[in-house]
């Protein structure tokens, strides 16, 4: 697969692309771009709160937690 990014201005080179793509079958999504804007903006705040990281302090010890869910196994944690 081929991905072709095209950005324009003008409305009615928009319309005569589409009319191409269609009459050639070949799939498109037309994206405003105040649309587009807003969705690099939620990536750029989704990649924020994964360099953050998360506190795990209150999730207790997870040696403690393996032998409580694994109890019917013999499990050798030091």
């Amino acid at each position: 697969m081929t991905r072709i990014i095209l950005e324009s201005k003008n409305d009615k080179d928009v319309l005569l692309i589409k009319e191409l793509a269609d009459r050639l079958k070949i799939d498109y999504k037309i994206i405003n771009a105040t649309e587009a804007k807003r969705k690099d903006v939620d990536l750029k705040d989704k990649y924020n709160i994964i360099d953050k990281g998360a506190d795990v302090s209150n999730y207790g010890d997870p040696s403690q937690w393996q032998k409580k869910v694994r109890k019917d196994r013999n499990i050798n944690l030091s």
